[in-house]
């Protein structure tokens, strides 16, 4: 997993350092360094995430579940992205992230080693 710092230089929240959505004001870092800014959606998994020791099976999860969700997009508006509209992609990339964050979410919460 590829850890992005989760604040502007200004401190101001980024992104979540677990699912990359948007960042709330509340983290779990060290007093020193990146604060590792949470979204309220990873708040309330918080002790599963604490838990966990190694997040790259839970990213493979993760992306089944951008996979699962794109799909029917790839249906509707053809295979060839090339000839997608910009719309359409940026659609499709939303769609892919919110769909690896709804999985992992769901990975997270249910508790279970994805593998």
């Amino acid at each position: 997993m590829t850890f992005t710092p989760t604040a502007a230089k200004d401190g101001t929240p980024t992104v979540c350092h677990v699912c990359g959505m948007h960042a709330v004001g509340i983290g779990i870092g060290k007093p020193t360094g990146d604060p590792r800014y949470l979204c309220s959606e990873c708040l309330t998994l918080l002790e599963r995430i604490r838990e966990v020791r190694r997040f790259d099976p839970y990213e493979m999860k993760a992306r089944e579940g951008g996979m699962d969700a794109a799909a029917p997009l790839v249906e509707e508006f053809g295979a060839d992205l090339s000839e997608w509209s910009e719309d359409q992609v940026l659609r499709f990339v939303g769609t892919i992230w919110r769909g690896c964050a709804d999985r992992l979410h769901k990975t997270l919460s249910e508790g279970e080693a994805p593998f």
